[in-house]
Protein backbone atom coordinates (compact mmCIF):
# COMPACT_ATOMS: atom_id res chain seq x y z
CA UNK A 1 0.00 0.00 0.00
CA UNK A 2 1.02 3.59 -0.04
CA UNK A 3 2.89 4.58 2.77
CA UNK A 4 0.85 7.84 3.40
CA UNK A 5 -1.18 7.97 6.24
CA UNK A 6 -4.78 8.92 6.00
CA UNK A 7 -6.25 9.87 9.34
CA UNK A 8 -9.04 12.03 9.13
CA UNK A 9 -9.65 12.28 5.50
CA UNK A 10 -7.44 15.16 4.00
CA UNK A 11 -7.28 15.21 0.30
CA UNK A 12 -5.79 19.20 0.00
CA UNK A 13 -2.54 18.02 -2.07
CA UNK A 14 -4.03 15.27 -4.22
CA UNK A 15 -6.92 14.57 -6.83
CA UNK A 16 -9.54 14.42 -3.41
CA UNK A 17 -12.33 16.19 -4.95
CA UNK A 18 -14.26 16.03 -8.63
CA UNK A 19 -17.83 16.93 -9.84
CA UNK A 20 -20.23 15.04 -11.86
CA UNK A 21 -22.83 17.81 -14.08
CA UNK A 22 -25.85 16.16 -15.29
CA UNK A 23 -25.37 17.51 -18.86
CA UNK A 24 -24.45 17.56 -22.67
CA UNK A 25 -20.82 16.78 -22.14
CA UNK A 26 -21.26 13.89 -19.45
CA UNK A 27 -24.31 12.46 -22.19
CA UNK A 28 -22.10 13.03 -25.13
CA UNK A 29 -19.05 10.66 -22.58
CA UNK A 30 -21.15 8.47 -21.70
CA UNK A 31 -22.52 7.43 -25.77
CA UNK A 32 -19.60 7.24 -26.75
CA UNK A 33 -18.71 4.33 -24.04
CA UNK A 34 -22.11 2.36 -25.31
CA UNK A 35 -24.10 3.81 -22.05
CA UNK A 36 -27.08 5.79 -22.95
CA UNK A 37 -28.66 7.10 -19.57
CA UNK A 38 -27.52 10.04 -17.19
CA UNK A 39 -25.97 10.72 -14.21
CA UNK A 40 -27.17 12.63 -11.61
CA UNK A 41 -25.61 15.47 -10.69
CA UNK A 42 -22.67 15.10 -8.23
CA UNK A 43 -21.14 18.17 -6.52
CA UNK A 44 -18.11 18.10 -4.14
CA UNK A 45 -17.21 14.52 -4.59
CA UNK A 46 -15.19 13.23 -1.66
CA UNK A 47 -13.00 9.98 -0.72
CA UNK A 48 -15.03 7.09 0.45
CA UNK A 49 -18.49 8.46 -1.23
CA UNK A 50 -19.94 6.15 -3.63
CA UNK A 51 -18.99 7.41 -7.24
CA UNK A 52 -19.39 5.77 -10.90
CA UNK A 53 -17.16 3.70 -12.58
CA UNK A 54 -17.15 2.09 -16.20
CA UNK A 55 -15.78 -1.36 -16.47
CA UNK A 56 -15.55 -3.93 -19.27
CA UNK A 57 -18.31 -7.01 -18.29
CA UNK A 58 -17.21 -9.22 -21.15
CA UNK A 59 -20.13 -9.05 -22.80
CA UNK A 60 -20.02 -4.90 -22.58
CA UNK A 61 -19.32 -2.21 -20.97
CA UNK A 62 -21.30 -1.55 -17.66
CA UNK A 63 -21.81 1.47 -15.13
CA UNK A 64 -20.69 -0.14 -11.20
CA UNK A 65 -21.25 2.29 -8.33
CA UNK A 66 -18.08 1.92 -6.18
CA UNK A 67 -16.71 3.19 -3.02
CA UNK A 68 -13.82 5.60 -3.87
CA UNK A 69 -10.95 4.50 -1.94
CA UNK A 70 -9.43 1.26 -3.13
CA UNK A 71 -9.86 -1.75 -0.45
CA UNK A 72 -7.67 -4.28 -2.29
CA UNK A 73 -9.39 -8.05 -2.31
CA UNK A 74 -6.59 -9.36 0.49
CA UNK A 75 -6.97 -6.78 2.84
CA UNK A 76 -8.47 -8.08 6.17
CA UNK A 77 -10.97 -4.67 6.58
CA UNK A 78 -12.55 -1.99 4.97
CA UNK A 79 -9.87 0.61 6.05
CA UNK A 80 -8.53 4.33 5.30
CA UNK A 81 -5.73 3.92 7.53
CA UNK A 82 -3.86 3.96 4.48
CA UNK A 83 -4.63 7.07 1.72
CA UNK A 84 -6.00 4.89 -1.29
CA UNK A 85 -8.06 6.77 -3.51
CA UNK A 86 -4.97 8.06 -5.60
CA UNK A 87 -3.07 5.29 -7.36
CA UNK A 88 0.13 6.91 -8.32
CA UNK A 89 0.89 5.35 -11.98
CA UNK A 90 4.71 5.26 -10.99
CA UNK A 91 3.64 2.36 -8.60
CA UNK A 92 1.11 0.41 -10.48
CA UNK A 93 3.32 -2.25 -11.50
CA UNK A 94 5.28 -2.66 -8.26
CA UNK A 95 2.59 -1.94 -5.65
CA UNK A 96 0.56 -4.95 -3.93
CA UNK A 97 -2.36 -3.22 -3.80
CA UNK A 98 -2.07 -1.96 -7.47
CA UNK A 99 -0.09 -4.57 -9.46
CA UNK A 100 -3.68 -6.93 -9.53
CA UNK A 101 -5.79 -4.36 -10.04
CA UNK A 102 -4.23 -2.69 -12.82
CA UNK A 103 -3.65 -6.08 -14.67
CA UNK A 104 -7.21 -7.41 -14.72
CA UNK A 105 -9.62 -4.35 -13.11
CA UNK A 106 -9.28 -0.72 -15.40
CA UNK A 107 -11.84 1.28 -15.25
CA UNK A 108 -13.10 4.89 -16.43
CA UNK A 109 -14.37 7.93 -13.66
CA UNK A 110 -16.52 9.96 -15.90
CA UNK A 111 -15.63 13.56 -14.88
CA UNK A 112 -16.88 17.07 -15.10
CA UNK A 113 -14.07 18.73 -13.56
CA UNK A 114 -11.86 18.34 -10.16
CA UNK A 115 -10.12 20.93 -7.73
CA UNK A 116 -6.85 21.31 -6.55
CA UNK A 117 -5.32 23.65 -4.40
CA UNK A 118 -2.38 26.15 -4.56
CA UNK A 119 -0.99 28.10 -1.45
CA UNK A 120 -1.68 31.86 -2.21
CA UNK A 121 -0.66 33.93 0.26
CA UNK A 122 -2.13 32.51 3.87
CA UNK A 123 -4.84 30.37 2.14
CA UNK A 124 -4.82 27.37 -0.29
CA UNK A 125 -7.31 28.70 -2.87
CA UNK A 126 -9.26 26.00 -4.75
CA UNK A 127 -9.21 26.00 -8.51
CA UNK A 128 -11.87 24.20 -10.53
CA UNK A 129 -9.80 22.09 -13.30
CA UNK A 130 -12.52 21.88 -16.31
CA UNK A 131 -12.55 20.86 -20.09
CA UNK A 132 -13.15 23.93 -22.42
CA UNK A 133 -14.85 21.06 -24.61
CA UNK A 134 -16.34 18.03 -23.49
CA UNK A 135 -15.64 15.84 -20.31
CA UNK A 136 -13.11 13.78 -18.37
CA UNK A 137 -12.56 9.88 -18.34
CA UNK A 138 -10.53 9.68 -15.88
CA UNK A 139 -8.32 6.48 -15.78
CA UNK A 140 -8.86 4.37 -12.67
CA UNK A 141 -8.26 0.38 -11.16
CA UNK A 142 -10.78 -1.07 -8.83
CA UNK A 143 -10.86 -4.42 -6.72
CA UNK A 144 -13.40 -6.40 -5.00
CA UNK A 145 -13.41 -7.45 -1.86
CA UNK A 146 -15.81 -9.68 -0.06
CA UNK A 147 -16.01 -11.13 3.70
CA UNK A 148 -18.33 -13.14 4.88
CA UNK A 149 -21.90 -11.30 3.99
CA UNK A 150 -19.84 -8.14 3.18
CA UNK A 151 -19.27 -7.34 -0.38
CA UNK A 152 -17.53 -3.99 -1.55
CA UNK A 153 -16.14 -2.75 -5.35
CA UNK A 154 -13.84 -0.03 -4.55
CA UNK A 155 -11.88 2.31 -7.00
CA UNK A 156 -8.57 4.10 -7.07
CA UNK A 157 -7.80 7.43 -9.27
CA UNK A 158 -5.16 7.17 -10.98
CA UNK A 159 -2.25 10.12 -11.00
CA UNK A 160 0.79 10.98 -12.94
CA UNK A 161 3.07 13.90 -12.79
CA UNK A 162 1.56 16.93 -13.83
CA UNK A 163 2.18 18.54 -17.58
CA UNK A 164 4.12 21.20 -17.99
CA UNK A 165 1.37 23.64 -18.74
CA UNK A 166 -0.70 22.46 -14.97
CA UNK A 167 2.48 22.36 -12.99
CA UNK A 168 1.65 26.24 -11.48
CA UNK A 169 -1.49 25.10 -9.69
CA UNK A 170 -0.46 21.15 -8.77
CA UNK A 171 2.71 18.48 -9.05
CA UNK A 172 -0.01 16.10 -9.89
CA UNK A 173 -2.48 15.53 -11.80
CA UNK A 174 -5.46 12.48 -13.17
CA UNK A 175 -4.83 10.85 -15.99
CA UNK A 176 -7.41 11.70 -18.71
CA UNK A 177 -8.22 9.43 -21.39
CA UNK A 178 -9.20 10.50 -25.22
CA UNK A 179 -11.89 8.69 -26.35
CA UNK A 180 -9.44 6.48 -29.12
CA UNK A 181 -7.69 5.00 -26.01
CA UNK A 182 -11.04 4.12 -23.82
CA UNK A 183 -11.30 0.70 -25.83
CA UNK A 184 -7.79 -0.86 -24.97
CA UNK A 185 -7.87 1.00 -21.36
CA UNK A 186 -10.85 -1.15 -20.01
CA UNK A 187 -9.89 -4.34 -22.36
CA UNK A 188 -8.69 -7.18 -19.77
CA UNK A 189 -6.43 -8.30 -22.60
CA UNK A 190 -4.61 -5.22 -23.33
CA UNK A 191 -0.66 -5.86 -21.93
CA UNK A 192 0.63 -3.53 -19.47
CA UNK A 193 3.68 -2.50 -21.75
CA UNK A 194 1.00 -0.87 -24.44
CA UNK A 195 -0.94 0.78 -21.16
CA UNK A 196 2.15 2.89 -19.51
CA UNK A 197 2.34 5.16 -22.68
CA UNK A 198 -1.34 5.92 -21.68
CA UNK A 199 -0.49 7.08 -18.25
CA UNK A 200 2.14 9.66 -19.35
CA UNK A 201 0.81 10.74 -22.24
CA UNK A 202 -0.28 14.79 -20.77
CA UNK A 203 -3.78 16.26 -21.22
CA UNK A 204 -5.89 14.83 -23.60
CA UNK A 205 -7.55 18.75 -24.49
CA UNK A 206 -7.61 22.41 -23.39
CA UNK A 207 -8.41 23.03 -20.19
CA UNK A 208 -9.26 25.97 -18.19
CA UNK A 209 -9.14 26.16 -14.48
CA UNK A 210 -10.35 29.89 -12.33
CA UNK A 211 -10.25 30.12 -8.78
CA UNK A 212 -13.93 29.28 -6.61
CA UNK A 213 -14.88 29.61 -2.95
CA UNK A 214 -13.15 28.10 -0.12
CA UNK A 215 -16.27 26.60 1.13
CA UNK A 216 -15.60 23.93 -1.31
CA UNK A 217 -12.53 22.52 1.29
CA UNK A 218 -15.97 21.01 3.65
CA UNK A 219 -16.94 18.06 2.33
CA UNK A 220 -20.34 17.99 3.42
CA UNK A 221 -21.21 21.04 0.96
CA UNK A 222 -22.73 19.95 -2.09
CA UNK A 223 -24.60 22.80 -3.67
CA UNK A 224 -23.92 23.77 -7.41
CA UNK A 225 -23.25 27.13 -6.66
CA UNK A 226 -19.61 25.88 -5.27
CA UNK A 227 -18.59 25.57 -8.50
CA UNK A 228 -18.94 29.49 -9.50
CA UNK A 229 -16.08 31.02 -10.52
CA UNK A 230 -14.71 33.77 -8.14
CA UNK A 231 -12.06 35.35 -10.57
CA UNK A 232 -10.69 35.33 -14.48
CA UNK A 233 -9.75 32.08 -15.70
CA UNK A 234 -6.63 30.35 -16.96
CA UNK A 235 -6.01 28.37 -20.10
CA UNK A 236 -4.02 25.33 -19.23
CA UNK A 237 -2.53 24.14 -23.04
CA UNK A 238 -2.84 20.99 -24.26
CA UNK A 239 0.17 21.36 -26.42
CA UNK A 240 2.47 22.60 -23.53
CA UNK A 241 3.00 18.93 -22.31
Amino acid sequence: MEEMRAGAIEVNGMCGRYNIIDDPSIHSLLRSLGLDFHLPTRVNIVPTEAVPVIINAGSGHQLHEMRWWLTPSWAPEISTQYSMFNARAETLTTSKAFRGPFKHKRGIMPASSFIEWRKEGSIKQPYLIQPQQGAFAFAAIWDQWEKSDSYVESCALITTKASESMSWLHSRMPVMLMEEQFEQWLDPSSSQDSLLPLLQQGLPADLEAFPISTAINNGRQKDESLLDAEGESRMIGKKHH
